[in-house]
């Protein structure tokens, strides 16, 4: 068994002609047939997916590693209605019968989104399962959820790239072509229960908004590290039968192109009509209104390396243009993860605020992350303004107060301010503003889009009442590391030798080992902020579904003191 790799997450639709369909966990007959020829050495022997003992014995070692390792989080346990060893406990027969290669990988990619952890994946690795592959496609489709009922998915389509569909396919009449607006009614010739039932599998999320928005994002895009070739037809493309306004139902097929070559905005028509773009870094864009309110409008998209850059070049601009007394709105709708939300905060408000905590689960997989973390020392990176890219207050506390938990065998860690970035472990958490900061009041623009640091960023506003927030929740996943382990069949450890060569290294499989708390206390995996204003995405509203939220952002922060 491969020692477990350490990772800082940075931050996871009248009648179709139905084609036969395929239930999930086996392939259909032609095609298994041909993965099995695929999957034999030259005498025919199978290789790599092992025996049933020995899937069998594997599914049991995963489950235990899971019990022991897992930092689990009884509010989203609570909140969807479900206990993830009992998830993953009911797929036992599935990975046992997986007996062919991709069978037995997409089987643990089952069983790992058993956990709902948007953070958590299987991955393939070198001489490991085989799996066709193949670039990440895209049908050149944007299709949304409906929140009306998170709970019960409906699907819409809010944008088509028109230049990439006449690229790969020349061409097509407006009739044949999808139009913003439609309801997605079938896909593929499954009925929307249909469709769901078979890709959700296949889908990690942390909450309910967020599952409703990656089941409309696994519609379209065809990741053949997730989702299994026997669920689409990559060369007959992608069908969907679609509903007008009218009423009318027509079928339409999209060719499949390379994921990256699409391009498509959230709808057919501007976000934001009367604002124009005056900054774009590579972590937020700034826009002002062109009639001169005092607003000034971030669309975040990210927490990445240039963020310490990016916020000084908006400092300086709102310096220089005299904004820093402005309303500040910030849309997050877009956003992902990353780090270092909490330096970006002081910029942003007024009041001294309380940051995110986190801990570490000390089983087997915690001290080896804590072993590796120590071993690598402390990085050659400055403290800019309090925020330590070096690692040194980590390692303090590691070395410290971790490693006499170990010894104590303490199941948790204590907590700290989130991975001591910006605060050493002896603190309450208490980060003050920067000597220059935005002044006025501060909204927030919420949705499922993204995570991780994004709904650490997120929590610290709303909790330490920083700001208003309407939309809805983030995405709901947050931790504070995982462990990346390359898992063998039980007895069998990477590289070992047997007459089928089954004991190679198989995938790479996840767990999260540790909590991230909302600076309410709070666990937030699975439990992000909710807004004030809970207002939902809907096939009704989308076109001016951002105008709505700034306009009842705006209504509420002129409802209470500037802060």
């Amino acid at each position: 068994m491969a020692l477990p790799r350490f990772t800082e997450r940075r931050d996871r639709a009248g009648s179709v002609a139905r084609r036969p369909r395929h239930r999930a966990g086996k392939p259909p007959v032609l095609l298994l047939a041909v993965l099995s020829v695929a999957s034999c050495d030259a005498d025919g022997r199978t290789e790599r997916a092992g025996t049933p003992e020995l899937r069998a014995a594997l599914f049991d070692t995963i489950l235990a590693r899971t019990e022991r390792r897992e930092a689990f989080s009884p509010l989203k346990e609570a909140a969807m209605s479900y206990r993830p060893l009992d998830e993953m406990a009911a797929l036992r027969d599935q990975v046992v019968a997986a007996d062919t290669e991709e069978e037995l990988y997409y089987a643990l990619v089952r069983l790992s989104n058993a956990r709902r952890d948007h953070h958590l994946s299987v991955t393939p690795v070198a001489a490991g399962l085989r799996i066709q592959g193949g670039l990440a496609l895209q049908a050149p489709v944007r299709v949304l959820g409906d929140f009306t009922d998170p709970e019960t998915p409906e699907f819409f389509v809010s944008a088509v790239d028109h230049g990439a569909l006449a690229e790969a396919n020349g061409r097509r009449a407006a009739a044949e072509l999808p139009i913003p607006g439609d309801r997605v009614v079938a896909v593929d010739g499954r009925t929307i229960p249909e469709f769901v039932e078979d890709f959700e599998p296949y889908i990690p999320y942390s909450s309910l908004h967020g599952r409703l928005w990656d089941l409309a994002s696994i519609m379209t895009h065809r990741d053949p590290e997730q989702v299994p070739p026997w669920l689409y037809d990559r060369d007959a493309g992608l069908t969907l039968e679609l509903e007008r306004d009218t009423g009318e139902r027509v079928s339409v097929t999209l060719p499949y192109v390379e994921a990256g070559r699409v391009s498509l905005p959230f709808a057919d028509v501007p976000l934001y009509p009367g604002f124009t773009s005056v900054l774009e870094r590579q972590n937020f864009h700034v826009l002002l209104p062109d009639d001169g309110r005092p607003i000034v409008l971030l669309r975040w998209l990210d927490f990445e390396d240039e963020l310490v850059a990016d916020v000084a070049n908006l400092i300086h601009l709102a310096e220089a243009r005299d904004l820093l007394g402005h309303t500040l709105v910030i849309d997050v709708t877009g956003g992902s993860g990353g780090s270092g939300g909490a330096y970006a905060i002081q910029r942003l408000v007024s009041r001294p605020f309380k940051t995110t905590f986190g801990n570490i689960r000390l089983s087997d997989a915690g001290v080896r992350w804590v072993e590796e973390r120590i071993a690598r020392g402390i990085e050659d990176a400055p403290t800019l303004d309090g925020y330590d890219l070096s690692g040194r207050w980590l390692v303090e506390w590691l070395t410290t107060d971790v490693q006499e938990a170990i010894a104590r065998g303490d199941e948790y860690s204590n907590a700290v301010p989130f991975k001591s970035a910006h605060l050493p472990k002896g603190s309450d958490g208490t980060l003050s503003p920067a000597d220059v900061h935005f002044r006025g009041p501060v909204a927030i623009l919420n949705g499922p889009n993204g995570g991780s640091h994004l709904d650490q960023f997120v929590a610290m506003f709303a909790d330490n009442g920083l700001a208003v927030t309407v939309g809805m929740p983030a995405g709901g996943y947050s931790n504070t590391w995982e462990a990346t382990e390359t898992i063998s069949f039980p007895g069998m450890g990477t590289g070992a030798r047997t007459g089928t060569r089954a004991g190679a290294a198989l995938v790479d499989f996840m767990w999260n080992i540790g909590h991230t708390l909302r600076p309410n206390g709070q666990i937030l995996e699975g439990n992000p902020a909710e807004p004030q204003l809970y207002i939902p995405l809907t096939r009704a509203n989308f076109r001016t579904y951002h105008q709505t939220l700034l306009g009842e952002g705006l209504r509420l922060v002129r409802s209470r003191p500037v802060i």
